[in-house]
């Protein structure tokens, strides 16, 4: 049963993330931790995310060269964020994990649902920080779209080059990630069973 709900979850996720440019894991990622813990879950995730936002990327690659140096900074904090995020991951108890992804959704949606349209004035001064908390969020949980969705809808991105901010930034996530859980020895056999349910429902 458990498989089922998984294929059709991250159908249904791929199908969102493909339209919006974000989702995938803020909607697996609840369902999916009914059945496993984040330690099993978040390998095979972000290698899923790595090809779903790679497309993501690629489509709106002709955006790229405007965004970059918007988005290089929180690429920086990216890096020491997914350090953090990861080294959490691999010591705290898979069920205060658990607790601590469904708390962290909860503001983002009840953000998200009000509607907010509040634009920081001084984007570069918290890039940095932000990305650090990004990749510290993304790593523990993987969901980082919220978040990302909430600031870059506030400074007024046009659609493609929205997209393309959210690809080249949940691409180095996902790619950061995985090589951290690589080195932490994340990866399992039921991680890699995760992959081969999940990946061919979400492409």
């Amino acid at each position: 049963m458990d498989l089922v709900v998984l294929v059709l979850i991250t159908f249904v996720a791929a199908t969102v993330n493909g339209a919006l440019g974000y989702g995938f894991s803020s909607i697996t990622v609840p369902v999916a931790l009914i059945f496993y813990t984040n330690r099993i879950l978040n390998p095979a995730l972000v290698l899923v995310e790595l090809v779903i936002n790679g497309y993501v990327l690629f489509i709106n690659r002709t955006s790229i060269p405007s965004i970059w140096w918007r988005v290089a900074p929180i690429l920086i904090g990216l890096l020491i964020g997914v350090g953090i995020g990861s080294y959490i991951l691999s010591l705290v108890h898979p069920s205060w994990v658990k607790f601590v992804t469904y708390i962290m959704l909860l503001p983002l949606i009840l953000l998200q649902a009000a509607g907010i349209r509040k634009p920081f004035q001084a984007e570069k001064a918290i890039a940095i920080p932000f990305g650090v908390g990004i990749g510290t969020r993304y790593s523990v949980t993987t969901i980082s779209g919220p978040p990302l969705a909430l600031l870059f809808n506030n400074q007024g991105y046009a659609k493609q080059d929205f997209r393309a901010t959210l690809g080249v930034i949940r691409v180095r996530e996902a790619v950061m990630t995985g090589i951290a859980y690589y080195f932490i020895g994340l990866y399992s056999a039921e991680s890699m069973a995760i992959i081969s349910i999940s990946c061919p429902a979400s492409c």
